[in-house]
């Protein structure tokens, strides 16, 4: 199919996938979707493997031009997308379905909703982005991979990779599948209601300088309630509280997505998945993986808690969520 091209980029629109591996040594990190199942659910509904190239959207969607029309789904945020065609008709599109993008058609996305701020639009076939290291995601920080190393601009030409899934009949119309993830599958962000319940705390381990702070500082954690600051970014999700005493820094050290480092100010960063390699603030907790999406679509402005879970509940979660995709992707017979 023809490149896709943007029209309008949207606040911050980059090509992603599920990150690199084997570069830390040497000082790149594995970078990736911030919210990676919403990714992998967006990649699956049309027929990609999960890992594939798609674009990661934060807060404000970008408006896209489809030369010769292609399956498109979105996951996570909902955006408000419409579909206008060739000859002026606007039809509005859900997220989480596979959809038909006609051809000469454009996708314009709005912007997300009030839970949560990122969205995975993925495209049949795959964003051929470069592949460097062993990723065509977007390294932010260092200038390097996806669309030149930058988020999207105007003007920009995205080529597709090849697809299996063929175009519906009457290329023409608009088409909207009724394929749909299972809810607990979706991404309920931090800080905000999952069907209309209270918002859950994010589940936490103890990370490795947990003992090194007061008990008071250990209490605060586990009872305080925490507010995403606007400068929060793919690096860390950057919190403001009532301030934490830290204990002293300790020696620079291998750092995760998800850990919670509190610098001297006491105020605690979640690392996210752009965060640098090593770091030298003390660790209080790590985020379990299972909510590491749920830190990706935490807005400006939410709120958040924490409880202590332990490895075992950690190992467990994971492997329940796990079971529940590979049961998805057989039934969109994914499975190869």
């Amino acid at each position: 199919m023809s490149p896709i091209e943007v029209v309008a980029p949207g606040m911050l629109t980059t090509i992603q996938d599920l990150g690199r591996s084997g570069y830390r040594s040497s000082g790149v990190g594995p970078g990736g979707a911030m919210d990676a199942l919403s990714h992998r659910m967006a990649n699956l509904l049309v027929g990609n493997p999960d890992d594939a190239a798609a674009l990661e959207i934060t807060l404000l969607g970008p408006r896209l031009a489809f030369p010769t029309g292609a399956w498109v789904a979105i996951a996570g945020a909902a955006l408000g997308a419409v579909v206008v065609t060739a000859d002026g008709e606007s039809t509005p599109v859900p997220a989480g379905h596979p959809i038909w993008v006609p051809d000469e058609a454009t996708l314009a996305c709005g912007p997300s909703a009030p839970h949560g701020c990122r969205s995975t639009l993925a495209v049949a076939g795959g964003l051929d982005a470069p592949l460097i290291l062993g990723g065509r995601g977007t390294d932010l920080r260092s200038g390097f991979g996806g669309w030149q190393g930058r988020a999207l601009l105007a003007g920009d030409r995205i080529p597709v990779a090849a697809s299996r899934r063929k175009p519906p009949a009457d290329r023409r119309r608009v088409v909207v599948v009724p394929q749909t993830a299972p809810s607990e599958l979706t991404s309920w962000p931090a800080g905000s209601p999952a069907n209309g319940a209270a918002s859950p705390p994010i589940r936490v381990l103890r990370g490795p300088e947990f003992d090194a702070f007061s008990a008071a500082s250990r209490a605060a954690f586990f009872t305080g309630t925490f507010t995403v600051t606007p400068d929060s970014d793919r690096s860390g999700c950057r919190l403001s509280s009532e301030a934490l005493a830290p204990p002293p820094m300790t020696l620079s050290e291998v750092i995760v997505a998800g850990t919670i480092q509190v610098p001297p100010s006491g105020q605690p960063i979640v690392l996210a998945a752009d965060h640098p390699v090593t770091g030298g603030y003390p660790r209080i907790a790590i985020v379990a993986t299972i909510d590491l999406p749920r830190i990706g679509q935490a807005p400006p402005g939410a709120s958040l808690r924490f409880v202590e879970i332990g490895v075992d509940e950690a190992q467990r979660l994971l492997r329940e969520r796990e079971r529940t995709l590979r049961i998805f992707k057989l039934g969109l017979g994914c499975i190869r």
